[in-house]
């Protein structure tokens, strides 16, 4: 299934911003182009105001790439056979540019960007730098380069039906390590193997979910009246060994074919106590209340309000430090909407932010509940499940 109508949006801002194409290296503007999450991150993708985009690759990646998306090239890359990486990319972004018709055209390029979404080899990953802008600016020599990360994020900040069947894909993906951790937490274990357990459950048992085929997740845990307050940031896991009673907070990164779940869980190593049942259900009210938030029309600032509220009345209000939510979609943490204090800004439909409440006690706990809520034209969307009460 090929979904033009977010390759329309893009090219209706290209339009309005008087750019002819676009020419994009980082996996997450790759994936939104042409559906297909890079491998090793050599890949370019190369968007004319017309017609069908261009995408080049390597050849070991061929069986990934969707011709219907994209008319592509393969270029050898790793082997002594392949020749200088730089060397192909020479030619084919010229052969494009003649193709294309680029003669005195602006071509919009990524440069303002210091956050990236990886590509599947995570260990290493490769970001676009000076040897490319060097390469760009030497290959269109009569063409206007200018600066299109702002452009084409604000673009992706709209999600349309197919986006949100993969984005919850990514959840449904996610929840099963997640669930995994409710059905195995058990004092004696340590926070590193908790998260070796949802890390292993995801790529066990993603793949091959609604034809998933890639599917990375990082667990961050953090246990106990110390370890779960340092969920207010990401913090690594460590050997620390859960106790009876401890509570356990688990933030989860799951990305599926480049579209990327948030969530964070918590649980308790035995049966809660009162204290605790009362505290994660408050939070729990809290965050339901910013998710009904999650309205055409409404302020970026109101599903923080509406949380904050919860706290407030409940005299847990101090202990809210961060904010409610951001986007996420072909990243881990997008930048449009931000759910907080103090920043202006409109929800449309089709945007998608994490909604994430939290409370962090000294001597008690951190308890936080992040859910993935699309923007509907008639309300809330959840991508993820709702918990239920304790």
């Amino acid at each position: 299934m090929v979904n033009t109508a977010r390759v329309d949006r893009l090219r209706e801002k290209m339009k309005e911003a008087r750019i002819d194409a676009l020419v994009c290296r980082l996996p997450e503007n790759v994936v939104y182009i042409t559906d297909y999450w890079p491998h090793h991150g050599f890949s370019v993708a190369v968007l004319p105001k017309d017609g069908k985009p261009l995408l080049f690759l390597p050849e070991i990646e061929e069986d990934y790439v969707q011709p219907d998306w994209a008319d592509y090239s393969l270029f050898g890359w790793g082997l002594l056979k392949d020749g200088d990486l730089y060397d192909n990319y020479r030619r084919l972004l010229t052969e494009a540019r003649t193709k294309l018709g680029l003669a005195g055209a602006t071509i919009g390029v990524e440069q303002s960007f210091e956050v990236s979404g990886p590509t599947y080899r995570a260990a290493e990953p490769v970001v676009p730098a000076a040897p490319w802008a060097a390469l760009l600016n030497s290959v269109f020599t009569d063409q206007k380069l200018v600066d299109a990360a702002g452009l084409i994020q604000s673009t992706r900040a709209i999600k349309g039906q197919y986006e949100l069947d993969n984005l919850r894909r990514a959840n449904e993906i996610a929840e099963m390590g997640m669930n995994a951790f409710l059905e195995q937490l058990q004092p004696g274990l340590t926070e590193v193997e908790v998260g070796a357990l949802i890390e292993y459950t995801i790529r066990a048992k993603g793949p091959g979910h609604k034809g998933a085929r890639l599917v990375r997740a990082s667990a961050e845990v953090g246990a106990g009246p110390v370890g779960s307050t340092k969920g207010t940031l990401l913090v690594p896991s460590t050997t620390y060994t859960i106790q009876a009673g401890d509570i356990v907070m688990v933030e989860l990164a799951t990305v599926v074919d480049g579209y990327w779940s948030d969530l964070t869980y918590v649980a308790v190593a035995g049966e809660p106590t009162a204290r605790q049942r009362e505290v994660y259900n408050t939070v729990l009210a809290a965050q339901q209340a910013a998710a009904a938030k999650m309205c055409a029309g409404a302020a970026f600032t109101d599903p923080d309000t509406a949380a904050r509220k919860v706290l407030d009345d409940a005299g847990l209000g101090q202990y809210f430090v961060h904010i409610t939510g951001h986007g996420v979609g072909w990243r881990y943490h997008e930048f449009i909407p931000f759910l907080m204090p103090g920043i202006a800004g409109t929800l449309e439909a089709g945007m998608v932010s994490s909604v994430e409440p939290g409370v962090y006690i000294p001597d008690f706990g951190g308890i936080r509940i992040e859910d993935n809520v699309a923007v509907g034209a008639d309300g809330p969307i959840f991508l993820s499940t709702p918990r239920p009460a304790w």
